[in-house]
């Protein structure tokens, strides 16, 4: 008789160690299998526009040389299938028919009035940034400048669909761990998911630390005081690897299944040795004001602060704690959380609202760091990700270099997508069974707040969303016009491919087709 393994099923150790399971052929009979495979939701949100201040859609500054060409703009192609790909989606190169884009999505807004009274429904309040936040997210109206939103988010609304159902009701997780800008903090610029109602009383708090989410994810256990978490730290460092302690129950498994599952199996336990590995060699944050200092080895430190001015005010060491190293342990903890069924909502803020962070590191790596793209006309830029978008950097503007800073934030929603579409699952794969959504906080013209000004950056026009998936019968692979539609409205079909039955965000009603 073949073995049947319950969908809750760990593996359990000495030590009190245990290991999530993914899920297998064996957990369901044959023929329910299909109807059984749960359905996840994963947003991923980038903390800029879409270009940079006056600068067309075609027009860009590299190097010092002015440069008109197109390209560049992320959705500066055809509609419909096969549309070339721009430079900001080059990392999704060989998954043209797992996503979707839709462009030319807008936030209404009153460009007559700044009074927050006179928002109109699902609108923004003309001050950028925080203006824009609550109607990206949550598709209701915004009407104070405040970085909050007056809604639940997307992600929650699957959370809450599927409470009781996971050990993790969602997983919350933000790979720039401090905003670098001296004197001032986030403020409000680190929340992207808010439970029902809104509010501040209704923000979520993300976290920061890929180690500590591992732990959470895949131990149970995280320490409530500083001189625990140390303690724990050591122990954990120390100690031999989880998949060690599992060992004589992990062979006794793999004896009892078929083979896709036992190689199923084998490629799970693989990915948990590589976390693992890499995930000793990061500083994990337990808090804001105490954590447990890194290895004095090649691990970078927590980047220091800088004035926010422009290129020449970031320094080397300051704006930088490996975000790029951090998005990627995050894609790697949703994706397994999702196979693990731990969680079927999650949401990875990659940079924060009106991010400070330090590109030279980025801007220097395109083409070498894992998984991104040098765009062909590129010389590095200087300066944080906000300046960027409003020409801190003399010689390098425009849309080219936003281009190239915005694919390295796709370049992790590639890596997720890709790491979902080659894990097997049931007859297909985890992304057929998934919805993962990208955004960027802003578009790329009329300005927010002067109501006047074309081709700024605090803009809430021609914006863009990116959706990958096969959940729900979902058909991937097209570039969409968006019609001047809310982009609730496309956040909304995608929460319906991913069980839900409502046909609302906020206040934003219906979808968007793709």
């Amino acid at each position: 008789m073949a073995l049947k393994i319950n969908r809750r099923a760990v593996l359990r150790g000495i030590a009190g160690a245990t290991v999530a399971l993914p899920w297998l052929e064996c957990m369901v009979p044959t023929r329910a299998a299909a109807q059984t495979i749960p359905r996840r939701y994963a947003i991923l949100f980038a903390g800029q526009a879409l270009g940079g201040d006056n600068y067309a859609k075609n027009s860009s500054r590299v190097d010092g040389q002015n440069i008109t060409e197109g390209g560049h703009y992320i959705a500066d192609t055809s509609y419909g299938r096969g549309y070339a790909l721009t430079t900001p989606l080059m990392p999704l190169q060989g998954m043209e028919n797992d996503f979707s884009m839709i462009s030319n999505l807008a936030i209404p807004f009153n460009q007559s009035s700044t009074d927050g009274s006179a928002v109109p429904s699902a609108g923004a309040y003309r001050d950028f940034h925080g203006g824009g936040s609550s109607p990206l997210l949550s598709g209701t109206r915004s009407t104070s400048p405040s970085y909050v939103c007056n809604g639940i988010t997307s992600d929650q609304v699957i959370a809450d669909l599927n409470d009781g159902q996971t050990t993790h009701k969602s997983l919350v997780v933000r790979a720039q761990p401090s905003f670098y800008v001296s004197g001032y903090s986030f403020a409000g610029r680190q929340y992207i998911s808010y439970g029902a109602g809104g509010g501040s009383g209704a923000r979520i708090e993300a976290q920061a630390s890929p180690e500590v989410a591992y732990r959470s994810l895949f131990q149970g256990f995280v320490p409530d005081d500083d001189d625990a978490a140390a303690r724990f730290d050591f122990e954990l460092r120390s100690r031999r690897s989880v998949l060690d302690l599992v060992l004589e129950k992990r062979a006794k498994l793999m004896s009892n299944i078929g083979r896709a599952d036992e190689q199923r199996l084998e490629r799970h336990f693989d990915e948990i040795r590589d976390l693992e590995t890499r995930i000793s060699a990061l500083p994990p944050i337990t808090s804001g004001v105490c954590f447990v200092p890194p290895d004095p080895g090649a691990d970078p430190p927590i980047g220091g602060d800088h004035d926010g001015g422009g290129s020449g005010s970031v320094t080397p060491g300051s704006g930088y704690s490996d975000e790029h190293a951090r998005s990627r342990i995050f894609a790697d903890l949703i994706h397994m959380a999702f196979v693990c069924d731990l969680t079927r909502s999650a949401s990875l803020q990659i940079t924060a609202f009106q991010s400070h962070m330090n590109v030279r590191p980025i801007a220097d790596g395109l083409g070498t760091l894992p998984g991104t793209t040098r765009p062909a006309r590129w010389a590095s830029v200087g300066g944080d990700l906000h300046e960027v978008g409003h020409n801190g950097d003399p010689n390098n503007r425009g849309q080219i270099p936003s281009a190239g800073l915005l694919g390295w934030h796709i370049s992790h929603y590639a890596y997720l997508i890709d790491k979902l579409r080659n894990t097997p699952e049931g007859g297909g794969n985890a992304l057929d069974n998934s919805v993962v959504v990208f955004t960027a906080e802003a578009g790329h013209g009329l300005q927010l707040n002067d109501g006047s000004s074309q081709n700024q950056t605090h803009s809430v026009e021609n914006m863009v969303m990116l959706v990958a998936g096969r959940a729900g019968g979902l058909n991937p692979g097209a570039h969409v016009d968006g019609g001047r539609q809310h982009p609730a409205r496309v956040l909304v079909r995608a929460m319906q491919a991913a069980g839900y039955t409502g046909n609302s965000l906020g206040e934003v009603n219906g979808t968007v087709d793709f």
